[in-house]
């Protein structure tokens, strides 16, 4: 689409590589691999309106856990705490470069920053309770993932998301529940085949795929999401005319 309309022999096209080519490509980089984090956020948010959580009794909510597709005043909450977390990780990414969690490099997401949003998903637990046990397992599958492509991280990953899977059913819980078994597919192919191409895909949709299943509980998500996409879309064709390598972090 962005091709027919902005050739990259156009002047529209010179102008608009212009203005993305003034973007730090640091905070690209960094900007980039927060999906996984606003993920969790939003899973946060749509466990709060949808189950019984001990330390949020005090709240007046209105517990649905059957609803689709909400756009209410309080999802605001979700956004504003999407954007505070992605401006104090910005800062403290800046700020301290050489802490490990905090690193600016891409590739180093593999054993920095997806393990940070591993140990924050799993200390979620003490806040949200047994609900998030599932989301820091699939983290923790994503997490070995980029560790390493070895066949034991392979079986580990295909165990980890079996008991996420076992345990969102048990739960009732359908984002979970219906991402992990989408997902296992892809898995055990990379199991079987052994291909490096099979582990990309393996690597990429596990956050696609709980991200659309959690747009349809929160479809103010959703528009995050889409927007994500469409921005790294155009930067890549516009900075580089090259076509984006989506959910792939640690992509050069």
């Amino acid at each position: 689409m962005l091709k027919r309309f902005f050739p990259s022999e156009s002047s529209r096209y010179k102008h608009i590589q212009n203005l993305f080519k003034r973007i730090n490509t640091d905070i690209i980089d960094r900007l980039e691999i927060f999906f996984p984090m606003w993920i969790m956020f939003a899973f946060q948010h749509y466990l709060i309106k949808s189950y019984d959580i001990v330390i949020f009794r005090g709240m007046d909510i209105d517990l649905n856990r059957y609803y689709l597709f909400s756009m209410i005043t309080e999802d605001w909450i979700g956004v504003v705490n999407i954007l505070l977390h992605s401006l104090l990780f910005l800062w403290l990414m800046n700020r301290f470069e050489s802490f490990g969690p905090f690193r600016s490099v891409k590739i180093d997401c593999q054993t920095n920053f997806l393990l940070f949003l591993t140990i924050y998903s799993f200390i979620d637990v003490l806040i949200f309770g047994k609900m998030m046990i599932g989301l820091f397992l699939l983290f923790f599958v994503l997490y070995m993932l980029y560790r390493s492509d070895s066949t034991r991280s392979k079986i580990a990953s295909i165990v980890l998301t079996s008991i996420a899977l076992i345990f969102s059913v048990y739960q009732d819980e359908p984002v979970l529940s219906t991402s992990a078994v989408l997902y296992l597919p892809f898995l055990i192919v990379a199991l079987v085949f052994k291909s490096k191409e099979y582990l990309h895909y393996a690597q990429k949709y596990l956050p696609l795929i709980i991200f659309i299943f959690l747009s349809t509980k929160e479809l103010w998500f959703g528009f995050i999401g889409l927007g994500y996409f469409l921005f790294f879309y155009s930067y890549y064709y516009f900075t580089m005319n090259e076509k984006y390598n989506w959910l792939k972090f640690d992509s050069q």
